[in-house]
């Protein structure tokens, strides 16, 4: 009787939640919403580039980065692309490489690498140009708004050592670059690329291009040890000494026929092509009788001794070990050791 009136009761249906149907209109909402607030955004102010910074050029300035780039006042914020930007700036051969940062809203950043600038080019033409670190004569990008912060390569006419010398450039400070005023290609028979450097203090610097890196460092500590208020010549060779000025071998002369070179030990050698002619009261310098087959002295006359021509000419004969005498004035050079 009992399940009788249980089976009359009529059952009440449980209702299942629509979960579908409301994820669709969740779903749909939420694009409506995101595309009011798009074009929202795109007529606002907001979507609009307000600003573009440039950080790191040196070389070229921000207005012309920013024309290469071909960014715009007033183009899409979001409409800037890293890889358009980086074609657009190549063409700027001073460049290394270029990043884009955004910063909402509406500001364009611009990170710039730059090679470095190391010299001064003057060609023979007399045209300005930059020297930079990869041996590239660059053509001065902005004419007559530098200062002059670097050395001036002039009386150079070797391209493949100009690409060395900017190579040798690049490893040195700023600050060292600054104490260098010229810088001219001085080569001699025996080295091709022998240079001078002219420095800011007066002072003369000579050495060979791929020795800047090594010995150049090294120039400031030696200036504080040179004789105070003396200039002259700081040789940076294989070995280092200072030659004030007055004292110092002249460089390559063809019409006096001699030639400046270097030994084993980094010493200037000065030798004469053309043959030595004795006076009285002189001995050759190679320690050897004339062999010209006549007498260079008046009948009667003798020679006066080393020493007496030696004290008159304020000069002392040294003899080396092939037997061979160097004549050198006294307190000439003053041999520097700064290893």
């Amino acid at each position: 009787m009992q399940q009788y009136e249980e089976e009359r009761i009529p059952q009440i249906k449980k209702q299942q939640p629509k979960r579908k149907a409301n994820r669709k209109l969740l779903t749909l909402l939420t694009v409506f919403f995101l595309a009011i607030l798009i074009v929202l955004f795109v007529r606002s102010p907001y979507s609009k580039v307000t600003l573009i910074q440039v950080n790191g050029n040196e070389i070229y300035d921000s207005q012309q980065v920013i024309t290469a780039s071909g960014l715009t006042i007033g183009m899409q914020f979001l409409n800037v692309w890293q890889s358009s930007v980086q074609e657009g700036v190549a063409q700027l051969p001073g460049v290394k490489e270029v990043t884009v940062e955004r910063h909402f809203p509406g500001v364009i950043l611009l990170n710039v690498v730059e090679h470095r600038r190391v010299a001064f080019y003057f060609s023979p033409d007399g045209k300005q140009s930059l020297l930079l670190d990869n041996g590239q004569v660059l053509p001065e990008p902005r004419p007559g708004e530098r200062v002059v912060d670097r050395p001036l390569v002039r009386s150079w006419n070797s391209q493949p050592l100009l690409v060395s010398l900017a190579k040798s450039l690049s490893q040195l400070p700023v600050a060292l670059l600054a104490e260098i005023s010229d810088i001219s290609l001085t080569p001699t028979a025996f080295d091709k690329e022998r240079i001078t450097m002219y420095m800011r203090d007066g002072n003369e610097v000579r050495t060979i291009i791929h020795m800047i890196e090594s010995r150049l460092p090294w120039y400031p500590s030696i200036a504080k040890e040179l004789p105070k208020d003396e200039k002259g010549v700081v040789f940076m060779l294989e070995s280092t000494w200072f030659s004030k000025y007055g004292s110092v071998p002249p460089a390559t002369d063809p019409t006096q026929g001699q030639t400046e070179g270097t030994d084993q030990n980094g010493q200037t050698q000065m030798g004469q092509d053309q043959q030595t002619t004795q006076t009285p009261g002189q001995t050759q310098s190679d320690g050897q009788s004339s062999q010209s087959g006549q007498s260079n002295q008046p009948s009667g006359q003798t020679n006066q001794s080393s020493d007496q021509s030696n004290r008159s000419n304020g000069q002392s004969g040294t003899t080396d070990s092939n037997g061979q005498a160097n004549t050198q004035q006294q307190s000439s050079q003053t041999k520097i050791n700064f290893e």
